[in-house]
């Protein structure tokens, strides 16, 4: 598909489940690179971009725009002389490591499910106003973390065996390495456990679940992986801060 950013606005795309290819245009042509979970394009000013599916198909590719106005960032910078930022173009880059913005995406979504008033999205955007703004370290080239093909190929593991008990040995086989250094190129990869990345996949995706469909909560639990009720009901709520069934209560139309 083609997406052209709107002028006014500084574009995050993030994306959400499965590989993701943006190609953008420069000086010297069109140029391609590879995004997975926990990366972020960041666009303002260019005139339109090119994404592309993963190439092997084999899982649908779900993927989330934020579009932030520009003048929340001349406010912000303008609230706070510290910042050193002064033109947005610094900030734009095709691919970045970012995890918090990465989730904010999946955390906007599900709000928008609940039912969220439009202050919450103004809060979400003055966050990442300043997320962007303060200095933060991306991860660096050439890091040890996963490349993005056997990234893929674990999350599309996680995903396709949500319902069962996947271990730590499951996922390091997928990745063809051993526990020790896929725990670790994992970490450095996405900015966090193996474990819990697989346990907030199992969070969103009963999120989803009990907003659109009728299963019971017990169904959606077991769908997800999570052993029995109780392992549920305890997960959801440390993650959350409500039941299942209060969670699901909160998203009915008035």
């Amino acid at each position: 598909m083609t997406y052209q950013p709107p002028r006014d606005r500084f574009t995050i795309v993030a994306p959400l489940r499965g590989l993701c290819q943006v190609e953008y245009p420069d000086g010297a042509g069109w140029h391609r690179t590879t995004l997975v979970s926990g990366d972020t394009s960041r666009l303002v000013g260019r005139s339109t971009v090119r994404l592309w599916r993963q190439p092997s198909g084999k899982q649908r590719v779900e993927v989330a725009f934020m579009a932030l106005p520009t003048r929340h960032f001349r406010y912000y910078v303008d609230e706070h002389p510290e910042v050193a930022v002064r033109d947005l173009s610094a900030l734009e880059t095709p691919r970045a490591f970012d995890p918090v913005a990465a989730a904010m995406a999946s955390a906007l979504l599900r709000a928008q499910d609940a039912g969220a008033s439009e202050h919450y999205a103004f809060s979400a955007a003055q966050y990442l106003t300043a997320h962007l703004l303060y200095p933060h370290h991306d991860l660096p080239p050439g890091a040890p973390g996963l490349s993005p093909e056997r990234l893929l190929a674990v999350t599309d593991y996680m995903h396709e065996h949500l319902a069962t008990h996947i271990t730590l040995e499951d996922m390091a086989k997928e990745a063809l390495l051993s526990r020790y250094h896929f725990l670790r190129q994992f970490a450095a990869a996405t900015g966090k456990t193996p474990v819990q990345y697989l346990t907030e996949l199992r969070v969103e995706t009963a999120c989803r679940l009990l907003t659109t469909s009728s299963e019971l909560v017990s169904q959606v639990g077991s769908r997800c992986g999570f052993p029995n009720p109780e392992n549920f009901a305890r997960v959801f709520r440390r993650h959350l801060g409500c039941s299942p069934l209060q969670y699901r209560q909160r998203s009915q139309p008035a």
